[in-house]
This record gives C-alpha cells, sequence and structure tokens, in this order.
C-alpha cells in the first residue's frame, strides 16, 4: 500500500511539475525516495540482495520515510528543510507536504543524503 500512495505521489508531481512550465530535471535519488524504489536498505533487503534492513545510525529499519524524518545521521542535511518547513508547519510534515510546499529544499536534502555510506554493511553484515 505504502508504495502504490509513494508512487502515487511520484506521478502526479511528474504530471505537475515536470510537463508544465517548469520542466523540472528529476534526479534519480528523488525518484528512490520518493517512490520507495532503491537506495535503501530495506529495498535491497526486500530482494535479499543484503541480510540486516537496519540503518546505519543503528535506530530502525532504513525506510525512505526512516532517512526523510528520523535517522541521526542525516541531522545536519535535514537542518534547513526542517528550518523551512517549520516557519510555515509544524515538523513533520508528510512526505507529499514536503514535496508540494518545499519542492526545492527536498531536493537539496535528498541530493546532500550520502546514500553510498547509508547502504554500506553494517559491521560484520556480508552481502548474500
Amino acid at each position: 500500500m505504502f508504495i502504490y500512495i509513494d508512487t502515487y505521489i511520484y506521478a502526479y508531481i511528474v504530471r505537475t511539475y515536470v510537463h508544465t512550465t517548469y520542466k523540472l530535471n528529476l534526479p534519480q535519488n528523488f525518484t528512490a525516495i520518493v517512490t520507495g524504489h532503491g537506495k535503501t536498505k530495506a529495498y535491497l533487503h526486500r530482494f535479499k540482495i543484503i541480510e540486516d534492513p537496519t540503518c546505519t545510525c543503528g535506530k530502525a529499519v532504513q525506510t525512505t520515510d526512516h532517512l526523510i524524518f528520523e535517522c541521526e545521521t542525516l541531522t545536519k542535511e535535514r537542518k534547513k528543510l526542517k528550518t523551512t518547513a517549520l516557519q510555515k508547519n509544524n515538523w513533520p510534515i508528510n512526505k507529499e507536504g514536503l514535496i508540494r510546499k518545499y519542492y526545492k529544499e527536498f531536493v537539496k536534502f535528498i541530493n546532500d543524503i550520502p546514500f553510498d555510506n547509508l547502504t554500506q554493511s553494517n559491521n560484520s553484515e556480508q552481502l548474500m
């Protein structure tokens, strides 16, 4: 169900922003975060590419929502996005609200995420 909702949101963004006057170039990481397809340990674990879906912060399964709203490793990257959102809304705002209201800041946040470091194996975990 969550993937359907995220994919629906992504399709909305493409229809609304990319094919309009904005003609935005959506980064690959943006697509991965919004749809939940790829770039996270939860996704890699789902396809048995890695054994452990736990985030490198060690606090939870590494899902896209965890990375956006909770991951302690991304506190610095999240700060500007959160500051901007708090000027008009409460935090945490939902993913759809971030995309619709704070697109530029959200893309900047996503582009600042060090995905290669976040998907590395935890301690002794080995790739299957």
